[in-house]
């Protein structure tokens, strides 16, 4: 059972099974994958800049309600400024959140169960990557208001408690989601320490 990220010395200290370390990977690369620009970022800033802003770069607001709630719109009240900030700037963001997220990936394929330890610049990608995929969770168990997390959490409790039955894949996600939480809050909490 994990146990609750520590400062000890410069690194982030927690206990967490291999499976445990295996249900954040799976989630964080679905989500890395999600979440990258269709045409992949290279190596140089500015080849990744001007790569967004091409004839084929696709204005539109994303059509998927979890990925919009991960690239809000500049403007709500006006479209074309909104469509034009997206064009300049999705491209940049997109490729950012996936290279955060890899760099979260990459921490984590290093851990050695029982114990994760992380350096501050790791915990800091996986505390920012964990935001995007509870952004994702949330939206897909339409999560908008505290009231809709503490509806969440008695549906998993009386699941557990055998009161009520859920659909697996929705118990799965509501599960992921509350796990998640937890090891986000766990990070900032052991940040905010130091």
């Amino acid at each position: 059972m994990a146990t609750a990220f520590r400062r000890r010395g410069e690194r982030l200290v927690g206990g967490f099974d291999a499976e445990e370390v295996e249900v954040v990977l799976h989630v964080l690369r679905l989500t890395r994958d999600f979440v990258a620009p269709e045409r992949p970022g290279s190596t140089d800033p500015f080849l990744d800049l001007i790569a967004g802003l091409g004839e084929d770069a696709d204005p539109q607001e994303p059509s998927d309600p979890a990925l919009a709630r991960l690239l809000p719109p500049a403007s709500r009240e006006d479209e074309e400024q909104a469509r034009e900030f997206r064009r300049l700037t999705e491209h940049g963001l997109r490729s950012r959140k996936a290279a955060t997220i890899a760099r979260a990936v990459a921490a984590l394929q290093e851990a050695e169960p029982p114990e994760l330890a992380l350096d501050t610049e790791q915990a800091h990608a996986l505390a920012v990557a964990l935001t995007d995929v509870r952004l994702i969770l949330g939206e897909r168990l339409g999560l908008r208001t505290d009231e809709d997390s503490e509806r969440l959490h008695e549906q998993l409790e009386d699941a557990l408690a055998g009161k009520t039955n859920l659909d697996p894949v929705l118990a799965q996600q509501m599960a992921y989601y509350d796990f998640l939480s937890w090891v986000q809050e766990s990070i900032t909490t052991a940040m905010l320490e130091g």
